[in-house]
């Protein structure tokens, strides 16, 4: 489920999400499901290779056992306030209004905060948080090619090959995802240059998802814009070395979202707001959101590195 169909619907959460939504686009992609409790038991995805589909006629069942394994995945807290001062009902003005504006930007701030931790959250480093994209994604399926793979300006015949190569690997990191990625997350100035070669090259496709947005798309892979960190810089920079080069690339993230399957997010009630009502000197909407990145299926994520860019100096 979305993030909007699992939570409350009321004023203060509808303001709470349009908010975080703005800069926290992600939460539009990723699949939500709901457990009570402070953790959950997650049912990893089995790496079986049991054949045994078929049977002869009156012949038992006889598989080979699935080796699954459980691991305890623990809720973080993504957690808080708006707040206007109790004055204004003494100037005359409607609370109510200002509150609810401040609610909007506060999500708004906040939103970039946890863009970033869905990608680069540690709870290694800080124990509230969860653990991002970078965190969970297992040696195997973290790629990281001899040289890097460079996406060249320009559609010249011999650009139009590597453009193709470059398209054909891009593929294959896809397709390594068990039932294939639903999304690529990359740094910005790359997903600029994909979206031209796709056009080109006659693979970008426009799309629209439930609620009327448009999904600009490479074949049937939404791509999208990892954003921004608070300060302005990207979350997936274009700053990685490659080792014996002197290139800088970026890593892009594979996914293949899905409801407490693949990559989920795991929840018990998903965003919700309260009115605290008045402390101090302030009234205060209170915003709350218990919730945890799982990797359900390992080979739902790729960490694909060593994408760099052609750039004609002016």
């Amino acid at each position: 489920m979305k993030l909007a169909q699992i939570s409350p619907n009321d004023p203060i959460t509808a303001l709470a999400l349009e908010g975080l939504m703005k800069t926290c686009p992600i939460l539009l992609d990723a699949e939500f499901y709901s457990k009570t409790g402070n953790s959950d038991n997650v049912k990893k995805a089995s790496e079986s290779s049991d054949t045994a589909t078929f049977r002869a006629l009156n012949a038992a069942n006889n598989p080979t056992a699935g080796s699954r394994t459980y691991e305890s995945t623990g809720k973080s807290i993504v957690s808080f306030d708006a707040k206007v001062d109790v004055i204004l009902e003494d100037r005359n003005e409607d609370v109510a209004p200002e509150l609810a504006y401040q609610t909007k930007l506060e999500a708004i701030e906040r939103g970039y905060v946890l863009q970033e931790k869905f990608f680069e959250g540690d709870q290694g480093s800080e124990a509230t948080e969860f653990d991002g994209m970078r965190n969970l994604v297992t040696a195997p399926n973290t790629i990281s090619p001899a040289a890097s793979i460079v996406l060249p300006l320009g559609n010249s015949d011999a650009n139009r090959k590597k453009q193709q190569e470059a398209y054909e690997y891009f593929q294959q990191r896809a397709r390594s995802i068990k039932g294939g990625a639903t999304h690529v997350y990359m740094n910005g100035l790359h997903k600029i240059r994909w979206l031209s070669i796709a056009k080109e090259l006659g693979y970008y496709r426009l799309s629209k998802d439930e609620l009327g947005n448009e999904l600009e798309m490479i074949g049937n892979i939404i791509v999208r814009d990892a954003g921004l960190k608070t300060n302005g810089t990207d979350i997936l920079p274009n700053s990685e070395v490659v080792s014996g080069e002197n290139t800088t690339s970026s890593s892009y993230f594979f996914v293949r979202w899905g409801e407490r399957s693949d990559l989920t997010v795991l929840t018990s009630k998903g965003l919700v707001g309260r009115y605290a009502g008045q402390v101090g000197n302030q009234h205060i909407n209170n915003i709350n959101m218990d919730a945890a990145l799982v990797l359900q299926n390992d080979r739902a994520l790729v960490q694909s590195k060593a994408w760099a860019l052609e750039i004609t100096a002016p």
